[in-house]
């Protein structure tokens, strides 16, 4: 698309009204909107609406501008976690938290996904899927993902940790009762998400070696999604800004307590 297109992408994309369901932040209405014009622009393959904490009149406003500005939609279920590795305990109870939240996906509503290259669509069906990670699908550094992951099986290996050192669970049916009925375990904080800094303009969290280098993967998409910040609307590139100060603030605040 030409700047003209996208800009008049981004600016239906800033009309849309929404209530703050789910407890959306400023920052990710902004960061949601960039990313959707960089799928526009062919800088990202697709951008992903609705994981985690959602928004459903946002979310059928994006889909209802996505369309009309010629950018292809896909619903699917909640994107599955991906394991790159099993986790370090017993595979029958592994079995089982991978069935419990396949059942769980299909209770929950459905994620859009925007994308422009019909090639695409095998790609999110995989990572919707849990077959593969979303690194290539979402267009984010294979390194960030990947260690993302890891966090995510690092928990469950201490939850289960935690079942046995707390509980005193033992056999399978321990495990999956305690699991059923959300017993509370203690993390220990190795095995919890540190992120030593924020790039702006990602949604993704940075891996620990990205983080640190100026020229990392993740810290070369940030540069590119500012640039395009700024090249469609300076006052938009500065509402993000001020949008991550807040957030800054906010989880500064958040640790104090």
């Amino acid at each position: 698309m030409e700047d003209a297109a996208l800009r008049s992408l981004l600016r239906d994309l800033q009309r849309l009204p929404f209530q703050r369901e789910g407890k959306v932040s400023v920052l990710e209405v902004l960061l949601d909107y960039l990313e959707i014009v960089a799928v526009a622009a062919g800088e990202k393959p697709s951008h992903l609406q609705g994981q985690g904490m959602r928004s459903r009149s946002l979310l059928e406003g994006i889909e209802g501008i996505a369309a009309a500005h010629g950018l292809r939609l896909l619903r699917t279920g909640v994107v599955l976690q991906h394991f790159h590795r099993a986790p370090n305990y017993d595979a029958r109870f592994f079995d089982w938290e991978t069935q419990r939240e396949r059942a769980a996906r299909a209770r929950e509503g459905q994620v859009l996904w925007v994308y422009r290259n019909p090639d695409l669509e095998p790609a999110i069906r995989s990572a919707a899927d849990g077959e593969t990670d979303v690194a290539g699908a979402l267009g984010y550094p294979a390194c960030c993902v990947r260690e993302y992951n890891e966090i995510g099986i690092r928990i469950s290996e201490a939850v289960v940790r935690g079942y046995q050192t707390e509980h005193g669970a033992t056999e399978l049916d321990d495990f999956i009762r305690l699991a059923t009925v959300g017993a509370k375990v203690t993390i220990p904080p190795s095995a919890k998400p540190h992120v030593s800094h924020l790039f702006s303009y990602v949604q993704f969290s940075p891996c620990r070696r990205c983080a640190e280098s100026s020229s990392s993967p993740a810290a070369e998409i940030n540069w590119a999604m500012k640039r395009l910040a700024t090249r469609l609307s300076p006052a938009f590139q500065r509402a993000i800004d001020k949008a991550v100060s807040a957030e800054v603030a906010f989880r500064k605040q958040q640790g104090r307590r």
